[in-house]
């Protein structure tokens, strides 16, 4: 049994030939010329989280009249769905310009995926439509149009990655900087740290509660805290020839 599912309108008289090879879905972006009817088959502006295609159909009787199952009439709801195409742009324009942080791009960059895709498929459509239809004359300034919206959003496309790789590498380059702080200062703890270790140790030594005579005297004590500290200049000095 032949199922009659299209996503043509019912009420359009397009010939057989035609609604034979549509379906339940889309399909393609393209045109499509018999016996005088032009249809074209293009895709409504997506988000980025849309997953299904809806269709935007604009069909041309070999009497010249167009109509389309979006709001408008004929030529006008095309070059609505144009439009549409070159606001969005605007909009993901601005919100790249206003972009500081990595997430920002990220954010311009998963909107405009989408409608880039979506533009080549455009342009392509309507460059086979000029091409099947040499008589209709607006077709070439959609065509054009459509043209300039996929150059935008490639560019667009550009400047957004370059954007996110710039904000990437300046990060990296700020940490990196910041590491190297925090190796100096710790290297400075360091030898801080070697200076007065030999003199700890010394004291450490000396303060134990053993039977001596050298901690009985004050020449002794200076003698002891010299020693520590002449040892403690010896492998500070000794740390700083090998870090550099």
């Amino acid at each position: 049994m032949k199922s009659d599912a299209s996503i043509l309108p019912k009420l359009w008289t397009l010939p057989e030939s035609i609604r034979s090879r549509l379906g339940r879905e889309p399909g393609p972006q393209r045109a499509m010329l018999e016996d005088g009817h032009l249809l074209i088959i293009l895709h409504q502006l997506p988000g980025p989280d849309d997953h299904q295609r809806k269709p935007a159909l604009f069909w041309r009787s070999p009497e010249g009249e167009w109509k389309t199952n979006l709001q408008g009439n004929g030529l006008t709801g095309l070059s609505d769905h144009l439009r549409l195409f070159d606001t969005t742009l605007t909009a993901l324009e601005e919100e790249e310009n206003r972009a500081r942080l990595a997430t920002e791009y990220h954010d311009v960059l998963e909107k405009l995926g989408p409608v880039l895709r979506t533009s080549r498929g455009l342009h392509r459509a309507l460059q086979q439509a000029r091409e099947l239809v040499k008589t209709e004359r607006e077709l070439i300034n959609m065509r054009d149009q459509a043209a300039g919206i996929e150059r935008n959003a490639e560019l667009l496309l550009q400047d957004a990655q370059f954007g996110l790789n710039f904000t990437v590498a300046r990060q990296a380059e700020a940490q990196a900087v910041s590491a190297r702080q925090m190796a100096a200062t710790a290297h400075r703890l360091n030898l801080l740290a070697a200076m007065f270790l030999p003199l700890t140790a010394l004291a450490s030594v000396f303060g134990m509660n053993l039977h001596h005579g050298m901690a009985d005297t004050t020449i002794n004590f200076w003698l002891v805290c010299s020693s520590g500290l002449l040892l403690g200049m010896v492998v500070m000095g000794i740390l700083g020839k090998r870090s550099g």
